[in-house]
């Protein structure tokens, strides 16, 4: 009898004395004598696995990974092993093979799918002495970094930043991006974290967030900078960063004050601190997170713009001078109990505090279809404003002791306030009138919400390969909306004045959300070395909302519409095929409900320019949006070689929109807020990375394409017509190529991008655009004895199709110097030179159902400036490249 149990086998894989986890190794359960498996798995991030339900006998234990030499150990598993037996940590050793004095080496893969996982490998990819990761994740193939920092993979947004499977900061990218080192970093993996209710019960529920998991060369230490420098142009920078990382705990605190971010239009200063923390064990996961922010922007614009009218356009050209100012304060906490084996508890709290202030200059001209002026006018405007917001809630999953069987109940809140203060003041010239307009207003806004939520599920095994999952969850908020206007008053005594009941708008809005879903999961998946099979989980769900606007301030105060009722209906998927661990295709489809926006309730939503009104619909109905993806990712490990490709699709029903109205007499424009159908969208992102046969080289493509169809109203009011719709179709696509060689000396990289935009509009065909981006560029880094390093790179952009003097080429070339020193290179002085033929703009096309806007922007232009950085680090790697240390960027075979 004693033979007959059955014995869990544990164990821990590790690569370098046992510090590093090595995830997806393949561990295999070889019976003896004729070796067939009696039980496989692969290791979780922490390099941990488990095999079960294994007989008494003899066996022989087979640990694969690709770069390690594989590792056999026999085991005996017998009635004194007890119910699990625990093989400790395993170590993998480096796959080598010594010719004589000749040491064969192979360049580490740069890309290696493994599952839902995609891992890139920091060394593949060289960046100057001294950048920060934002330089390393710009380079990785599938990645977009826009103006404004937002980082997009193969389509998707990358929400959140972690370190060595820890959160850093939390949803904060742009904090882990300006501060943590690259040369600290060893892997970066691209997956989706899933959601607390799918990793508790294992049902997939569509809500996994796309996260860049970063893995640092050591797991243990200390690791710091300290960076000043100053430039032409009096430009400095100044950096503190110290973290320290164990197995179990990350924390860090970060500084940093500058005026040299080249992101998004203008120039701006600013100012940053924050401390993150968290610490996960087999028990508690806590994590936490406070930062404080100070920006300045200063943005001069010009831009250039077409309104469609119908069978004709009228034309504008403005000029914009603004300072905006605003200091931020974030924080959240996150802690998870597993109070036993059966019941966890997690918690969360969320809070925010911003305070602005602005001031601009505008001036603007319209001009009809003919050329001939219509209005110009001038705008002076100062504003502040206040806001916060505190959101949290607990969770409680309870896992029955029948395998597979769930329950699970979740309880949120938020409370959201913004308080405006705007004074502005326009003088307007209208040519065809021969007329005057010289208006002061002030507005005091406010918008404020409180919201919560419930949900509770159910989740029973029906057999082996299918589980039920039951859900409910309704949400409710209830939301005011209110602007006060004073008109024409001096700015020092607008508050002694009564406001004007006219121009001014309070709306108190109710709304409330059901959603009641029923769904299937499939399990079909092979749990063997493979991992072949399919995962799929196949529901309906229905939304009944109820949504009530009352206004007791302005123009429709008691003209309020009956309550309203809407309810939708949507099947949920989704599905992945698994043809090896390298190897899958996924199909993801959902449906979702959005409320209008508060401010969209509002009857009163902007009326400081008198030539562009807005007025908010108290009496919005809610939007239900369809999104529908597929994707479809490959890897070989033979050829290193790796492909993906994904397609989206969405489409928004009830879809909040503007409907202008256009006064042809005066230039006027007035916006309605409304619903609308006939929005939709759909993209394709593909890409594919290779090295050659020669491993040193390596090349990698990429396409982006999107096409847009976007639907709005327009009127000409001096025709008597009725609004007419306008459909304005839009395609934009990017093509990229790339092609890099590296060595011990020397690494040189050379790109191409082809960006292509095309809008046409259905009743102004004559309006119709394209336009052609193209770029031509490279880098290259050199490493020369005596520790110094030289890297430049160089950027020819072509630009055909714009407005004005937009389509001007641009050669931008930008180098650096740098020097290591002191006993273990802790030290560094560089000397990096920007835009060095001094040739940058900006230029930039937006595209909406009503029109094109053309915008040329000031950006940081040409300057130099000297840094002085100290570094420490006892996690390896971070402090220069001495004799003893191994090149980070080859594995040894």
């Amino acid at each position: 009898m004693a033979q007959k149990r059955t014995i869990t086998v544990t164990g821990r894989v590790t690569e370098q004395n046992g510090e590093i986890p090595v995830e997806a190794a393949t561990v295999q359960l070889l019976s003896l004598p004729d070796s067939s498996q009696t039980a496989g798995n692969t290791t979780d991030k922490s390099g941990n696995f488990s095999l079960s339900r294994v007989k008494a006998g003899k066996y022989l234990l087979k640990v694969s990974f690709i770069g390690y030499a594989t590792l056999y150990k026999p085991v005996t598993l017998n009635a004194q092993s007890g119910p699990q037996k625990n093989l400790g940590n395993l170590t993998l050793e480096t796959d080598a093979v010594l010719l004589s004095e000749t040491v064969i080496t192979a360049e580490a893969p740069p890309v290696v799918v493994n599952a839902d996982t995609t891992e890139y490998n920091a060394s593949a990819y060289r960046v100057a002495a001294g950048d920060m990761l934002e330089e390393l994740v710009k380079q990785l193939p599938g990645v977009e970094v826009d103006e404004d920092g937002k980082i997009t993979l193969n389509g998707e947004e990358i929400q959140k930043i972690m370190v060595n499977g820890k959160e850093f900061f939390g949803n904060d990218t742009e904090m882990s991006m300006k501060n943590l080192p690259a040369d600290a970093v060893k892997k970066l993996k691209a997956y989706k974290e899933k959601s607390d209710q799918e990793r508790m019960t294992g049902i997939k529920d569509g809500n996994e967030t796309p996260v860049l998991d970063l893995t640092l060369k050591k797991n243990s230490g200390w690791m710091g900078n300290l960076i000043g420098g100053y430039g032409t142009k009096d430009r400095y920078e100044g950096n503190a960063n110290i973290n320290h990382f164990t197995d179990n705990m990350n924390l860090s605190f970060v500084g940093a004050a500058n005026n040299t971010r080249r992101q998004g239009n203008g120039q701006r200063t600013q100012q940053n601190a924050g401390i993150t923390y968290a610490q996960k064990d087999n028990t508690l996961d806590i994590r936490g997170n406070v930062n404080y922010r100070h920006n300045v922007n200063e943005t001069n614009t010009e831009t250039s713009s077409e309104t469609f009218l119908g069978d004709e356009s009228t034309y504008a050209n403005r000029r914009s001078d603004s300072k905006n100012g605003n200091h931020t304060l974030n924080g959240n906490t996150r802690v998870e109990w597993k109070v036993d084996s059966l019941n966890t508890l997690n918690a969360y709290f969320n809070m925010s505090y911003s305070q602005s202030d602005s001031q601009s200059e505008n001036w603007n001209k319209t001009s009809d279809n003919n050329r001939d002026d219509i209005n110009e006018t001038t705008t002076s405007s100062i504003g502040n404003g206040k806001s916060y917001n505190l959101n949290g809630g607990a969770a409680f999953y309870h896992r029955f002791r029948k395998a597979g069987r769930n329950l699970f109940m979740s309880f949120g809140f938020s409370r959201n306030n913004n308080d405006r203060d705007n004074y502005n003041r326009t003088y307007s010239q209208f040519f065809m009138q021969d007329s005057i307009s010289d208006i002061d207003r002030n507005t005091r806004s406010n918008n404020n919400s409180t919201n919560w939520n419930l949900s509770v599920g159910y989740i029973e095994p029906l057999s082996k390969h299918y589980r039920l999952s039951m859900n409910y969850s309704y949400s409710h908020s209830n939301g005011l909306s209110q602007s006060l206007v004073y008109d024409s008053i001096n700015y020092a005594d607008r508050f002694n004045y009564s406001y004007n009941d006219d121009l001014s708008s309070k709306v108190n809005n109710r709304y409330a959300n059901h959603n009641i879903s029923l769904s299937i999961q499939g399990d079909h998946l092979k749990k063997d070395s493979l991992q072949r099979g399919l995962i799929y989980n196949i529901g309906l769900s229905l939304n009944p909302q109820t949504t009530e606007s009352h206004t007791t301030i302005g123009p429709n105060t008691g003209k309020d519409l009956p309550r309203q009722h809407t309810l939708d209906w949507s099947p949920t998927l989704t599905a992945d095929y698994y043809f090896s661990r390298r190897e899958r295709i996924n199909l993801r489809y959902n449906g979702r409900s959005n409320a209008p926006g508060i401010e969209d309730l509002q009857e009163v939503i902007d009326i400081t320019d008198p030539m562009n009104l807005r007025y908010g619909n108290p009496n919005l109905k809610p939007s239900f949006t369809n999104n529908l993806n597929a994707s479809y990712e490959r890897y070989s490990t033979k050829t290193m070689r790796s492909f993906r490709i994904r397609m989206t699709f969405n489409n928004t029903l009830n879809s909040i929109a503007n409907r202008m109205t256009y006064d042809k007499t005066n230039g006027a424009r007035t916006y309605h807020k409304v619903n609308i159908n006939g929005n939709w969208q759909t993209s394709l992102n593909a890409s594919f990375d290779t090295p050659l046969k020669n491993k040193k080289f390596n090349l990698s493509a990429g396409i982006n394409t999107s096409y847009n169809n976007q639907v709005g109203y327009i009127s000409v009011n001096n025709q008597g017509a009725d609004a007419e719709l306008s459909t304005t179709r839009s395609l934009v696509s990017t093509e990229r190529l790339r092609a890099s060689y590296r060595s011990d000396k020397l690494d040189i990289a050379l790109d191409g991008n082809f960006r292509y935009n095309k809008a046409d509009n259905a009743k102004q065909q004559n309006s119709n655009r394209e336009t052609f981006d193209y770029t031509l560029g490279g880098n290259a880094h050199i490493r020369l004895p005596w520790d110094i390093e030289i890297s430049t790179d160089m950027r020819w952009h072509i630009r055909e199709g714009y407005s004005g003097n937009a389509n001007r080429d641009e050669l931008l070339w930008n180098a650096q110097i740098s020097k290591r020193f002191l006993k273990r290179k802790q030290a560094m002085i560089r000397l990096r030179v920007f835009d060095i033929l001094q040739q940058q703009n900006n230029q930039s096309r937006s595209i909406s159902a009503n029109g094109i806007t053309d915008t040329t922007s000031n950006m940081l232009t040409s300057y130099c400036i000297v840094n002085f950085t100290y570094r420490f680090n006892t996690l390896g790697g971070g402090g220069g490249r001495g004799k003893n240390m191994r090149r980070p960027n080859r594995n040894i075979h």
